[in-house]
């Protein structure tokens, strides 16, 4: 830190010239943030400066306060954090990592724990081989967690089950940019009262309780939350499920292949939106809206080829089969339409109240709905089913009928795509789309040339 002058030195009128004024008492500068390694020379006794750091993050999370940097060095944390204090709206309080993804944190019930806190921001960690949670965030509010994966949470035994990040009775909270795999349960979970939480650009893959099909990708049981942006595949249950309680919830952008479920689940939930994904290949239908609910908006969605084969992991694909299925009381006050849809083998195209129907026409002849429906292939760039889903790459190329044709002033769509592309009018397509733009393309992905 630069020093301080020092203050001028006053005169006096009438004062020998010998006389001096007191010396002006500073207060000390307060420390601005406290290092963490486990090197050797490293002590929690120590003042948590980078020349004498902190052995645990479990220490500085102990004293550091609003507007201080918790600084991490690369190594192997065994511990749980838990964090002590909230920060404040200009300074919060910030734990990352000095280089993303060299800092694991392991061998505690959670990795990190947030528990009546605000304005937190949590960066670039790993954590693994926790016994609960990986990542678990209790009645707070205003968090940041980004950038941080959560490995092997918990156990595939009954009673042991643990998701990646648990969100409960949280708001006004971004979790961006996340990893969440091959733990068992959910990769995201977020429940209670938890509202306005911003769930943006995770991925979330091969999450399993191993002995049931339970485990979602990203599970919300909370209402009025934003999902969008993220990459779900490989989950032992739905890629993403809004479940009893998930009411008004916008799910936008989002990449969900090869799920063991569905790709949305949608039960017993109101007023959802659904806008803007690319839905592929998962066990049973790709867009569910079942249960009790209603009055969901089903718009700019590409689903392909959901439902159309018999088993995942030795689990049956057979109930609730379709692209897109609306069923029980779902119909009421729900509006599908300008989607792409499409089937490379014959099977239930849509699914509407108790009556499913193979093509677009079939559906719209008997509900009305899909007006602006499109039933074609939309050249997804490489797709080959049966091969591992990592080669696959589900963006459009040149002639896809999803270019330059969405809503644009549908809920819930987003102005880029799951890239941060902004919308792109190809000069080479007509803008057969609605709205202010009518040149958004339906689906994640942009295409951009």
């Amino acid at each position: 830190m630069k020093a301080r002058s020092r203050p001028a030195r006053l005169g006096f009128v009438g004062l020998a010239a010998t006389a001096t004024v007191a010396a002006t008492a500073w207060p000390a500068a307060a420390q601005t943030g406290y290092y963490v390694s486990g090197a050797a020379g490293c002590s929690d006794s120590g003042p948590g400066t980078q020349g004498q750091p902190f052995c645990t993050i479990s220490k500085a999370a102990a004293v550091a306060t609003a507007g201080q940097t918790v600084s991490v060095e690369p190594g192997t944390y065994h511990e749980q954090v838990t964090v002590k204090n909230s920060g404040t709206a200009g300074s919060p309080i910030v734990f990352q990592a000095v280089s993303p993804g060299t800092v694991t944190v392991t061998g505690g019930t959670n990795g990190f724990l947030v528990s009546g806190k605000s304005y937190v921001t949590i960066d670039g960690f790993a954590v693994t081989g926790t016994t609960g949670v990986g990542v678990k965030l209790a009645s707070s509010n205003h968090l940041t967690v980004t950038d941080t994966t959560v490995t092997y949470s918990g156990q595939q035994v009954k009673g042991q089950n643990a998701a990646g990040f648990d969100l409960n009775g949280v708001t006004a909270s971004t979790v961006a940019a996340n990893h969440s795999d091959h733990n068992s349960f959910y990769g995201f979970h977020v429940a209670g009262s938890s509202t306005g939480v911003s769930l943006l650009h995770n991925e979330a893959s091969f999450n399993a309780e191993g002995w049931q099909r339970n485990a979602n990708g990203i599970d919300v049981i909370a209402p009025g939350n934003l999902v969008v942006g993220n990459i779900l595949h490989d989950n032992e249950d739905s890629g993403l499920q809004f479940y009893t309680g998930g009411d008004n919830n916008v799910a936008a952008d989002n990449v969900i292949y090869n799920n063991g479920d569905h790709g949305i689940d949608d039960l017993n939930v109101t007023g959802g939106v659904l806008t803007g994904n690319t839905v592929f290949h998962n066990c049973t239908d790709g867009i569910n809206v079942e249960g009790t609910s209603g009055n969901y908006t089903v718009k700019n969605n590409i689903a392909v080829d959901n439902a159309v084969y018999a088993a995942y992991n030795g689990i049956a694909c057979s109930r609730r089969v379709g692209n897109i299925g609306i069923y029980d009381s779902a119909p009421n006050g729900t509006v599908v339409d300008d989607n792409v849809v499409s089937l490379t083998t014959s099977g239930t195209m849509y699914h509407w109240g108790t009556t499913s129907y193979p093509s677009l026409a079939a559906f719209h002849a008997a509900t009305g709905q899909g007006t602006h429906d499109i039933q074609a292939d939309p050249l997804f760039v490489s797709v080959t089913t049966g091969s591992d889903s990592s080669s696959w790459n589900l963006a459009l190329t040149q002639g896809s009928p999803a270019i330059d044709s969405a809503d644009s002033d549908a809920p819930g769509e987003q102005g880029v795509d799951i890239l941060g592309t902004a919308r792109l009018d190809d000069p080479a397509v007509a803008n057969t789309g609605l709205g202010t733009r009518a040149y958004d393309d339906r689906g994640a992905y942009e295409f951009t040339g």
